[in-house]
């Protein structure tokens, strides 16, 4: 992952922390579920702008299917995984 040129990339090796941060629905019913999201939309923002500067790993999507009678809601998460070289203290 390093480039060269560039000394303030982060390399696979130095990763010594890494935070999964999840993003999506779980419950279509919870009345938080839109705070909770953006609440995890400002926490992956912060890691990737704040100091320790993280940098973006790996990401996994998954879905559930939801049944309401005879209703169908199809859920999607996003999972992000930040890597740092320490243990950030904003977290």
């Amino acid at each position: 992952m390093k480039h060269s040129g560039t000394s303030d990339t982060l390399d696979l090796s130095d990763v010594r922390h890494i935070e999964r941060i999840v993003i999506g629905r779980y419950n279509p019913n919870n009345p938080d579920d839109e705070g909770h999201m953006q609440r995890q939309i400002e926490k992956l923002n912060q890691c990737l702008s704040a100091s320790p500067k993280g940098v973006l790993i790996g990401k996994d999507t998954g879905f559930t299917v939801i049944k309401f009678g005879e209703n169908t809601v199809v859920s999607q998460q996003i999972a992000y995984h930040i890597g740092f070289k320490r243990k950030p203290t904003h977290i």
